[in-house]
């Protein structure tokens, strides 16, 4: 009996798998390279499948009880927060919940993206181990938790986020789930030189979507190890330089006092002005309006009477 093979982008697979729709997934926004969903549900359970992608799940809450079968192994599962499945792409998969589910999070991964990331690191014939959700995985809970904020707040990096992570967790499949021999190599640094042309481009681009692979591209490395040497240098993932960049740019141009509000939010790269005046109150403190008025107060001219 051949499987079906199931794309979870897909409205009519995923409705095949889910009779309830998830409490928020990436559907909305231009995440290419992975699918991520968060699922509050009571007893689930799903026929044999299989996954597109390379699939992890993470439970959130509260303590279940799960039977899955992986490529035809049967296991019972006691799931606490942080335990974890790993489901290689292609692989069979059922799981039936005999306890209430609860909250979990979970993430399909393009198969070429991991093998990109398999390739940079240097692994060589990557080999994915399937593992049942026994053991906590607190980088998965941690990754996992992020980008269910991320969605929750609006997806404020846009899909620079979903491109970082897709590469961060398709790194740590490759060196925790997965066999296959390691060829070490130097990780190259992020000159002075280069960072500031990175600054000049994204200073350049911010009214337009800035990629994580187009700032590999002006950096001249791999996207996964760009991201590691961007942080080094910066002390910042690339989607969050990127969001304090069009902040400041946004400070300068309400100093300047040329644009709307919602000019400025356009003028910076932001979508709308909503999540552009809550970006900006997280970062410097205050709402834009707020800001631009100080500013304001400061070049007015002092009174002759004082």
């Amino acid at each position: 009996m051949t499987v079906r093979k199931l794309d979870f982008r897909n409205p009519d697979h995923h409705a095949s798998l889910f009779s309830v729709a998830p409490v928020r997934s990436s559907t909305p926004y231009d995440w290419k390279a992975l699918y991520f969903e968060r699922r509050d549900d009571a007893l689930f359970q799903t026929g044999e499948h299989a996954i597109d992608g390379h699939y992890l799940m993470v439970k959130l809450n509260p303590l279940s009880i799960a039977e899955r079968r992986i490529d035809g192994r049967l296991r019972t599962e006691v799931q606490r927060r942080g335990s974890t499945a790993y489901v290689p792409n292609g692989c069979s998969h059922s799981v039936r919940y005999v306890r209430p589910l609860g909250s979990l999070c979970l993430m399909t991964l393009h198969d070429c993206t991991l093998h990109e990331v398999a390739d940079e690191l240097g692994v060589t014939g990557f080999d994915g181990v399937p593992t049942f959700a026994q053991a906590p995985d607190n980088f998965v809970l941690n990754a996992f938790e992020a980008l269910d904020r991320e969605l929750r707040n609006g997806n404020p990096h846009g899909a620079l986020i979903g491109e970082t992570y897709a590469r961060l967790v398709a790194a740590h499949i490759v060196t925790c789930y997965g066999k296959g021999p390691r060829v070490g190599g130097r990780m190259p640094a992020l000159a002075i030189a280069r960072m500031k042309q990175l600054d000049e481009y994204i200073d350049a681009h911010l009214t337009h979507r800035i990629t994580l692979e187009t700032l590999a591209r002006q950096a001249g490395l791999s996207p996964y190890y760009f991201t590691r040497v961007f942080k080094d240098a910066t002390g910042l993932p690339p989607y969050r330089y990127v969001l304090h960049k069009r902040i400041e740019s946004a400070c300068a141009a309400l100093r300047r006092d040329e644009l709307s509000i919602e000019g400025v939010a356009l003028a910076c790269g932001f979508s709308d002005n909503a999540q552009f005046s809550k970006q900006f109150k997280k970062i410097c403190g205050v709402t834009p309006s707020v800001y631009r008025m100080a500013c304001r107060r400061e070049k007015m001219p002092e009174s002759l009477d004082a």
